[in-house]
């Protein structure tokens, strides 16, 4: 993706006042973290096209010296870490997993173990946009206009705990949808 560093800069900055600024109409802790988090990844971002912009201005100072190598180099390797960080993979925004399809194994970032994958877990449930307060069109911009790819995901290490999770989710009660009455019928 080609784009102006500094037109890039001040895009991700009004992103930023913008997260912020929506956070104040969240009704959740879950919204005002996913904003937090979002937040700050947006300031890491900016910070990494900061650098981008110092090695190009000291490259333009360092033409035909001795130091014009070592210059390039480190705009290289400036461009290179921001590309790593934020344009290779997904960017969770709430909870991280790491698959290894190669070997079948999954890193559990709450425990921070590796584990064989011998089932579809983990299993990554989208958070829907409307729990979100108004923040997935946001990042929906942020994407379009960066190339980062971001996640609103919760991550759940076993069946059990996903369906605990629905239940959860749907306010029902399992022991009474599936309560049996003396008449044998539900």
């Amino acid at each position: 993706m080609a784009y102006n560093n500094l037109i890039l800069v001040a895009q991700l900055s009004g992103f930023r006042i913008q997260v912020l600024a929506n956070r104040l109409g969240c009704n959740s802790d879950l919204a005002r973290s996913v904003h937090d988090k979002l937040a700050e990844i947006i300031a890491g971002m900016i910070e990494g096209q900061r650098k981008i912009l110092a090695a190009e201005r000291a490259l333009l100072a360092a033409r035909r010296t001795s130091d014009e190598e070592d210059a390039f180099f480190d705009l290289h390797h400036y461009r290179t870490a921001y590309y790593e960080t934020w344009l290779v993979e997904t960017v969770a925004l709430l909870d991280e997993y790491l698959v290894d399809d190669l070997t079948q194994e999954y890193f559990d970032f709450y425990t921070g173990e590796w584990h064989h994958r011998d089932s579809e877990t983990p299993i990554a449930v989208p958070v829907s946009s409307d729990k979100l307060c108004g923040l997935a069109e946001i990042i929906a911009e942020i994407e379009e206009t960066s190339g980062v790819r971001f996640s609103v995901d919760h991550v759940y290490y076993s069946e059990a705990e996903a369906e605990a999770a629905w239940w959860k989710s749907t306010g029902a009660n399992p022991a009474e949808v599936f309560a049996v009455n003396e008449a044998g019928f539900h």
